[in-house]
């Protein structure tokens, strides 16, 4: 049954909505934030990225000190470059960036002796200057040596090297595991503990702290597959015999696309007054109900405690968007996506 084509636009128009008539500047004697009514309030950029690196950064907070470990995520086919930067009372103490990394899970953390790791580098505290690039374990690498030797369609041929690889993975597990004990077990976004098997997504330290701590593969702390007593359901022989030597890392020290709440202020920023200062192209909906056309994007005028002080800024979300500010025992940061300029930029503010 065909929709008659008046019916049709009917029903897309009562779907549809229109753009928000722009008004005024309430207040054009406002600065637009980051600069604030009192010139004696000044923010400090701090640094910047594409804009499009927005969604790629992680971040911690310790002390003064401000981290953001960005790395590649979906756009990993274009952009293959980790950056770490640590930030002291607003200044950047270290930038570092690299392209060729161990096949580990991207992740940044501390240790809890405050040393801080992204990806198999290790920045020692207490000032992160001196850094250690860490040994990587994985049992695939055993096999990957011996790739080139293999019978391709003939795999009768090829018994003697599949020992071979079975025995010199069995020796490195071993060599591996009486290396150690300690572990620390850093996990990823969707575990919360420590199960009866190694996850994949997962990261295992050793021997965290000390001089010979390094990183292993998931597939280090199982039981291995030709071993009789390999396996099954939701436990591993031999990662249930290693759990005692198993610490799980707090969610509070490793970096998070989230800041943690208790680094927050978002009690210093009122919202005073606003005005819609433009429209937005946007469309939700599902299989049954559509919803789409131009959505409002607002300017909003703040009333800013600082100290003692109450002063004034605005902030155009046409322009630009900017973070709750992130409290460190020195100072506030700002994250703000500069759409005009298409930057994502951290400001600082001195407590």
């Amino acid at each position: 049954m065909r929709i008659p084509f008046v019916l049709m636009l009917f029903v897309l128009s009562s779907c549809y909505s229109p753009k928000t008539d722009v008004e005024e500047d309430k207040h054009p004697e406002i600065p637009e934030f980051p600069v604030f009514s009192d010139p004696a309030i000044r923010l400090e950029k701090v640094m910047e990225l594409p804009l499009s690196q927005k969604d790629n950064c992680t971040y911690l907070v310790k002390d003064t000190y401000f981290f953001i470990f960005n790395y590649p995520r979906t756009d990993s086919h274009q952009n293959d470059t980790n950056r770490l930067f640590i930030m002291n009372k607003g200044k950047l103490a270290i930038v570092e960036k690299w392209k060729n990394i161990p096949a580990i899970n991207n992740l940044a953390f501390l240790d809890p002796a405050g040393n801080l790791y992204a990806n198999n580098r290790k920045y020692m505290t207490p000032d992160y200057r001196y850094k250690k690039i860490l040994p990587f374990y994985n049992l695939d690498d055993v096999t990957k040596k011996y790739e080139h030797l293999f019978h391709v369609g003939e795999s009768e041929k090829d018994s003697a090297l599949h020992k071979k690889i079975a025995d010199e993975q069995t020796a490195l597990q071993k060599n591996i595991l009486d290396k150690t004990d300690h572990i620390l077990l850093i996990p990823g976004d969707t575990n919360g503990g420590i199960y009866g098997y190694a996850a994949y997504g997962d990261n295992y330290l050793f021997n965290p702290g000390q001089k010979n701590s390094f990183f292993v593969s998931s597939n280090l702390l199982g039981t291995l597959k030709k071993d009789s007593a390999a396996s099954s359901g939701d436990s591993d022989p031999l990662y249930v015999k290693l759990r005692p030597k198993i610490e799980l890392s707090s969610r509070k020290t490793n970096f998070s696309t989230r800041i943690h709440n208790e680094f927050i202020d978002s009690v210093s920023f009122k919202i005073r007054d606003k005005i819609v200062s433009g429209n937005q192209w946007f469309s939700t909906g599902n299989h049954f109900v559509a919803s789409f056309g131009y959505h409002p994007v607002y300017m909003y005028y703040y009333d800013v405690q600082i100290g003692n002080k109450t002063v004034s800024t605005k902030e155009n979300h046409t322009k630009i968007l900017a973070s709750d500010p992130i409290r460190t025992q020195a100072g506030k940061y700002f994250l703000v996506s500069n759409l005009k300029e298409g930057k994502f930029q951290i400001y600082y503010l001195k407590n």
